[in-house]
C-alpha cells in the first residue's frame, strides 16, 4: 500500500505548480514563494520535491489549460526541432519541460550539445546572425558543461499565444563523451498521465523528437 500523502506537502506542491504555470517561476523560486504565501517565513519541513511539484503542474495544466496547452507544447517542440536541425553538427538533444510536457508560455527550450569545442558553437551562432549571452554552467550539473549559451528565437509557430514574440533557447555545451552519461532526470508519471515514452526518457535527439512530434 502506498503511504498516505502529506497534505501540507501536497498543498505546497499545488501552490508552487500554480506559480510555475502562471508566472514562470522556476521550481526553487516557486517552492520558496509557496512556503511564504501559505506559512510565512517559518515554513514547514520537509518541503515537496520537484517530482511532487511536477505532478501537480501536470494536473494544473490538464485542468486549467486543456485546450491551450497541447497546441502550445506542440509548437514549442517544433521550434526545438528547427533549432536542433540548425545545430546538427553539435549533436543536440532536447531536455527539460518542452520534452517532458510541462512547458508553459514562460518556458525556455533547453538543449544539450555534445562537442569538444564550445567556441565552434559560438562561431556557428555568430555566423547565423544570432546574438547570444554566455554564462558559466550550473555547478549542480551532473556532468559539468563547458558553458551555457542563451538566445531568443522568433515565436512564429501556430499554437503559440499571440502575445508571445520570442522563445528563449538555452544551450548547455558538454564534451562529446558526456553523452554516454545517463540523463539526470527521467519522468516517473508516464503511466498516470499517458505520456509518450520519449517524453519520459530524459533526453531526446533529433530523430526521437521528430517521432514524438509525429505521435503526440
Amino acid at each position: 500500500m502506498s503511504p498516505t500523502p502529506d497534505p501540507v506537502r501536497l498543498e505546497l506542491a499545488a501552490a508552487a505548480a500554480r506559480l510555475i504555470a502562471e508566472e514562470g517561476c522556476d521550481y526553487s523560486q516557486a517552492k520558496r514563494r509557496a512556503v511564504r504565501a501559505l506559512f510565512g517565513d517559518a515554513g514547514p519541513a520537509p518541503l515537496p520535491d520537484n517530482a511532487e511539484i511536477e505532478r501537480e503542474l501536470r494536473r494544473y495544466l490538464a485542468l486549467f489549460a486543456a485546450d491551450t496547452h497541447p497546441p502550445l507544447l506542440a509548437a514549442l517542440r517544433r521550434i526545438a526541432a528547427a533549432v536542433m536541425e540548425q545545430l546538427a553538427p553539435f549533436n543536440p538533444y532536447l531536455v527539460g519541460a518542452v520534452l517532458n510536457g510541462t512547458a508553459t508560455e514562460h518556458s525556455n527550450i533547453e538543449l544539450q550539445l555534445f562537442t569538444d569545442s564550445a567556441k565552434d558553437v559560438e562561431m556557428a551562432l555568430l555566423n547565423a546572425g544570432i546574438d547570444f549571452d554566455a554564462e558559466a554552467a550550473d555547478d549542480a550539473e551532473r556532468t559539468q558543461a563547458h558553458e551555457r549559451l542563451i538566445f531568443l528565437w522568433p515565436a512564429r509557430e501556430p499554437g503559440l499565444p499571440p502575445s508571445l514574440r520570442q522563445i528563449g533557447i538555452c544551450l548547455s555545451v558538454y564534451e562529446t563523451d558526456a553523452v554516454r552519461v545517463a540523463p539526470r532526470y527521467r519522468g516517473t508519471d508516464g503511466e498516470e498521465f499517458g505520456l509518450h515514452p520519449i517524453a519520459t526518457g530524459g533526453r531526446a535527439d533529433r530523430t526521437a523528437l521528430r517521432q514524438l512530434i509525429a505521435e503526440s
